[in-house]
């Protein structure tokens, strides 16, 4: 398939970085002078004085659009660990924009809205792909959220650091073991061939999407209740792999207690040659960072054992079920005019790439369509007028990506299962006598009334 018909560009600067929020009030009903009064998650926090000013724009010409309905924008960031209370407690907001760990839990708890039938409503209603609409879809079909953005996890790799070590930077490592062949040529003094980012629940993130890629699963149903399956195979073999690179190869660092943040920066710094993260990982390469752009590049998760799968990541915007027919018919509005019209109209999405531009964020950025061909094609053009990203870099990333099969993050208490995982992944990859099945049977045993609890 032609990679214009699966992948769009574009979108990825200004919606990312005002994307990972939730609650701080709740929607209020009906508000003054007849309007109908919404809370919105999604404003970008001060610091970000650009990408926030252009969230205001978009709701006054929201507001002016729809005269009826008035809009309270709010900044409270995204947090696991007090969103359920807050949201139990009636303080989130109305449009909550959440990570696609959370729409199973919040539909089995009846805490977002089903939004079957305004989403008919919609333009181009018919033409999503069902797999952008997959997290959010409950199993009895009603669709409970919709996109905000939407990613699979491949292998980021500095090529210039390829070329030093002989290994070709328009190759990069298709299977696991490929990955820690290049990784033994590249490390050397002050450089990891390979690095896992393993705390802050990223541990857990990151094993996650090598266990897919090893063929498993990371929960599993028996009966009606989910279960961890951490011990059937795949996440053991997984590890294991990972502590032959760090403690047989020595290729993976001295670090090994890594954020993201900490792995980004040294990334960009040329300090580390391969590691998992998104197409995403360029703006913070070059923006936050200062990496060199034509150094980043990007390719499909590596596969091992025959298996044929990543992790998809990303937003969802839901509504939060306590909101009146007339705000729920509101916010899905909001939803289409400030998320969904980029994906489908050439002229939104060419206006934000423009911006995006101006303010120099990346424009040309590979992301899954949202839309199937003849909706994201037109788009993808006008996008691609105003590329200013190295887009050969991001080939071997999407013409592979396109092969794998894109599977959901754990459907139940998915950050907890991370949580157990990241201590997992720490021990083996800090003591040596650390034996990986060990540990995982560890963090089953400390997830599984996690799991029990959350059903």
């Amino acid at each position: 398939m032609d990679v214009s018909t699966r992948w769009r560009l574009g979108m990825a600067g200004a919606l990312v970085l005002a994307a990972a929020t939730s609650g701080c009030s709740s929607g209020s009903a009906e508000g003054d002078l007849g309007k109908t009064t919404i809370t919105v998650a999604g404003m970008p926090a001060t610091t970000a004085a650009k990408t926030r000013k252009q969230f205001l724009d978009a709701v006054a010409a929201f507001e002016k659009a729809n005269p009826d309905i008035k809009l309270k924008p709010t900044d409270t960031q995204w947090d696991a660990r007090t969103f359920a209370t807050r949201l139990a407690g009636g303080n989130a907001e109305t449009v909550l924009t959440v990570p696609l760990t959370e729409p199973p839990g919040l539909i089995a708890r009846r805490q977002i809205a089903d939004l079957s039938a305004e989403i008919k409503t919609l333009p181009h209603a018919t033409d999503f792909d069902p797999r952008a609409l997959a997290p959010a879809t409950g199993a009895e079909g009603k669709v409970y959220g919709l996109p905000v953005t939407e990613y699979a996890l491949g292998l980021v790799y500095n090529r210039a650091l390829f070329a030093k070590a002989g290994l070709d930077p328009d190759k990069p490592p298709a299977t696991w073991d490929e990955v820690r062949a290049a990784a033994k040529k590249i490390a050397g003094p002050g450089v990891a061939g390979y690095t896992q980012m393993t705390v802050k629940n990223t541990g857990g993130w990151i094993l996650t999407a090598m266990t897919y890629s090893f063929g498993g699963q990371m929960e599993k149903k028996e009966g009606e209740q989910y279960v961890p399956s951490l011990l059937d195979g795949p996440a053991e073999q997984a590890l294991r792999h990972l502590a032959a690179m760090r403690w047989q190869d020595d290729s993976m660092g001295a670090n090994q207690l890594r954020t993201q943040q900490d792995a980004e920066r040294d990334f960009a710094a040329g300090k580390i040659g391969m590691m998992i993260g998104t197409v995403n990982s360029y703006t913070r390469y070059t923006t936050l960072y200062s990496g060199k752009p034509d150094d980043f590049g990007i390719a499909a998760l590596p596969q091992q054992a025959g298996a044929k799968a990543t992790l998809l990541g990303g937003l969802v915007a839901a509504v939060n079920a306590k909101a009146t027919p007339a705000q729920r018919a509101a916010a899905v509005k909001w939803i289409d005019y400030y998320y969904l019209k980029p994906n489908y109209d050439p002229a939104a999405a060419e206006q934000l790439a423009i911006a995006n531009a101006a303010d120099k964020l990346a424009v040309g950025l590979p992301t899954l369509p949202f839309y199937g061909t003849a909706v994201s094609g037109p788009v993808n053009a006008a996008i691609a007028k105003h590329s200013n990203i190295p887009v050969s870099n991001f080939t071997p990333y999407v013409k592979d990506t396109d092969k794998l099969e894109y599977l959901v993050e754990p459907p139940v208490a998915a950050q907890d299962l991370y949580g157990a995982l990241d201590t997992a992944v720490q021990a083996v990859l800090t003591r040596k006598d650390a034996d990986p099945r060990d540990e995982l049977t560890k963090a089953a045993a400390r997830v599984a009334p996690l799991l029990e609890k959350a059903q």
